[in-house]
């Protein structure tokens, strides 16, 4: 039998169920990423440098200077500035313009010394530091969440494996290349007895 050969209202119910998950699936994405986007910005100038830090200490690539040059922007732009040294973070900013990473991550930390001396002192399980680690911990244990993805990602593997088996051509390449080399034999040998014969 071939396994081509499908009736047309079986590949429409197949597309049209394949859309449908796709889009439920889109719609389940979607508010994910906008509420990880939300107003959850800060306009506390002393927050910014932080978060500036916090991405020169997990990325020093042009990636996390790009992101911590924008938290600077903010925290110069911001009127909230209060326990910030904004000479410092305006030298920051320079010495990252000139790829002077390790210089401009010191300068950002002494920019708030002044906001982080007023921090109350660490009690129970807080830690008490006042310097932003170089290294960041690594993501937590999966949450009921990322368990749905995981399973949405595993049932749509095996969809797709099924789906690929079903839908598979007859011929697979190997066998395609050996019967186009017998044609092309075949008319090799025609051309050669026609030779003969003229």
């Amino acid at each position: 039998m071939d396994r081509t050969s499908r009736p047309p209202a079986g590949r429409k119910t197949w597309t049209a169920l394949l859309a449908t998950v796709f889009f439920i699936l889109g719609g389940l994405w979607s508010p994910s990423l906008a509420w990880a986007h939300g107003d959850g910005e800060t306009t506390e100038g002393y927050l910014l440098v932080q978060q500036a830090l916090a991405h020169l200490g997990h990325d020093t690539s042009s990636v996390g200077v790009s992101l911590a040059m924008e938290k600077i922007d903010d925290a110069l732009a911001t009127t909230d500035q209060e326990g910030v040294d904004v000479a410092q973070v305006k030298e920051a900013q320079a010495a990252l313009d000139a790829g002077k990473v390790e210089e401009g991550r010191t300068l950002l930390q002494q920019s708030i010394t002044e906001a982080v001396s007023k921090l109350k002192p660490a009690t129970g399980e807080e830690t008490g530091t006042t310097i932003v680690q170089a290294e960041l911990p690594g993501r937590g244990a999966l949450v009921s969440r990322d368990w749905s993805f995981l399973g949405i990602s595993v049932l749509l593997l095996i969809a797709g494996a099924l789906l690929a088996a079903r839908f598979r051509p007859v011929d697979n390449v190997g066998a395609l290349r050996r019967r186009l080399a017998a044609s092309q034999l075949n008319t090799d040998q025609q051309a050669e007895t026609m030779k003969d014969k003229s």
